[in-house]
């Protein structure tokens, strides 16, 4: 058994020329095969949801069998447990391995019920590079997965530590995309193939549930809140490289503010060298995607006669909308944004942040010290909901959507029933109320648009806060607040 550490990313097609004349791969020697892969598992994906990966890989005349287990990751960089053996077949064979393997793989799940799922084929070209005195092995696939009759193509690069320090991994990478456009990859191809059974691939996505410990420490808990936000803005990124998607659009500009109320979440812990700058590049980044979110809000309503089919106003905003989407693709395209993505990584990877004594504190300490704040913050204005002037609305709109983050972050560390419950309650409360105070923020943003693109025009009188059900929602928060501290 070994631990593989590698960082992955996706490249379009266009780039592997210049990704192959790069010169520290250029002066390499390289190697090419092809190669087939099936991925055992279960039909209902037990091992999958255990971060097990079973393969059987076809390439040189031999056929290995190889065996993968999640220890962690973040932004791109995978670091798993590793066994092979060689065997006979292009198929299964449990008995290459140890049996105290299998069962500590396996789990519950029996082995008749494996079967292989995914089937990958592929072009594999390597090469071995020495860069500060680490050795790395750089991997270039290019092929198709395939599952179920469904097909799709990949490009992939990966950068595998084989002795040294991951910095180097990082510095690689960051000469690599001086050549070519390189962004995080953030599925395997096992975890491809699922996606494109259930027709997730290339399709928008919602944030995976933030799995933490309570004997978690700080430090391991931000990472993997923050991997799990990069993997969700990532997803979406792909879909949005694809088609202007709304909903995609949206989502990536959650998973950048849900990083963002992160990195303030946890700021006792990380903050220091490299903080702040990263701080700023996010700010500018997810300010990048508001303007098109608000057109596509304002051309999905059915609030606002004046946006109506056919009127001039709605062609108009028409045109803002694809105005604004040019510069959205723009920022994603970018060098600017790139860098900073792949500056994030190393930093949650390799900070210097990771290594100062608050980030060993146990994150169950935080979570109650931070929930409490923020909800006192919160209640304060929403003690006075049905007298808040539309600034002090728009505030407290934006501090329960900062409360809802952070719940929706920790919730993971109340497994007892009870609390568990109260958590899921507490999140259901905050997201209603944040929902009834945004009906009048879109209507302020209506009126701004119109001001601009249809002047001297009338916009339909703003709609009250449903204040009823806002009331009611922020009572169900009251209620269900404080689980924290038990």
């Amino acid at each position: 058994m070994s631990d593989e550490v590698e960082l992955k990313f996706d490249v379009e097609p266009a780039s592997v020329a210049p990704i192959r004349a790069t010169p520290i791969l250029a002066a390499a020697a390289a190697q090419s095969h092809d190669s087939e892969s099936l991925y055992f598992d279960t039909k209902d994906g037990a091992l999958r949801r255990s971060g097990v990966s079973l393969r059987v890989r076809r390439s040189g005349g031999r056929n290995v069998q190889t065996a993968k287990r999640k220890r962690g990751s973040a932004a791109g960089l995978f670091v798993r447990e590793e066994w092979e053996a060689e065997v006979p077949r292009f198929d299964l064979d449990l008995g290459a391995f140890q049996p105290a393997l299998v069962r500590r793989l396996l789990g519950k799940a029996e082995r008749d019920a494996l079967k292989p799922l995914v089937r990958t084929r592929f072009t594999r070209t390597s090469w071995q590079v020495e860069i500060r005195g680490s050795l790395i092995e750089v991997v270039l696939d290019e092929g198709t997965v395939s599952a179920r009759r469904r097909q799709a193509p990949f490009t992939e690069l990966e950068l595998e530590l084989k002795r040294g320090k991951p910095a180097a991994l990082f510095a690689l990478a960051e000469e690599i995309g001086r050549a070519a456009p390189l962004r995080l990859g953030m599925m395997s191809k096992n975890e491809r193939g699922y996606a494109l059974v259930e027709g997730r691939l290339g399709r928008p996505a919602k944030a995976d549930a933030v799995r933490l410990d309570p004997g978690m420490s700080e430090a391991d808990a931000f990472r993997t809140i923050a991997y799990t936000c990069l993997r969700q803005f990532r997803l979406n990124e792909i879909a949005l490289l694809r088609a202007r998607d709304p909903d995609a659009l949206h989502q990536a500009r959650v998973a950048l503010r849900r990083l963002r109320s992160a990195l303030s979440l946890f700021r006792h812990a990380v903050k220091g060298k490299d903080y702040q700058a990263l701080r700023e590049e996010l700010r500018w980044f997810a300010g990048q995607f508001g303007e098109a979110r608000n057109f596509d809000v304002l051309l999905a309503g059915e609030d606002w006669p004046l946006f109506a089919e056919g009127g001039q106003a709605r062609a108009r905003l028409h045109a803002e909308r694809e105005a604004a989407y040019d510069r959205v693709m723009a920022a994603i395209e970018s060098e600017r944004a790139r860098t900073l993505l792949l500056r994030l990584a190393l930093w949650l990877e390799l900070g210097s942040w990771r290594f100062k004594p608050r980030a060993e504190a146990n994150v169950r300490a935080l979570a109650a010290h931070q929930l409490e704040r923020q909800w006192r913050k919160a209640r304060r204005r929403g003690a006075e909901l049905g007298s808040l002037d539309a600034d002090a609305e728009h505030q407290l709109r934006i501090d329960i959507k900062k409360l809802r983050y952070a719940a929706e972050f920790l919730a993971g560390l109340h497994a007892g029933r009870a609390e568990a419950a109260r958590a899921s309650r507490f999140v259901s409360a905050l997201k209603q109320l944040q929902e009834q105070l945004g009906i009048a923020n879109d209507h302020r943003t209506a009126e701004a648009v119109a001001a601009r693109l249809a002047p001297g025009e009338t916009l339909a009188p703003a709609p009250a806060v449903p204040r009823k059900a806002a009331e009611k929602a922020f009572r169900r928060a009251s209620a269900t607040a404080g689980y924290w501290l038990e």
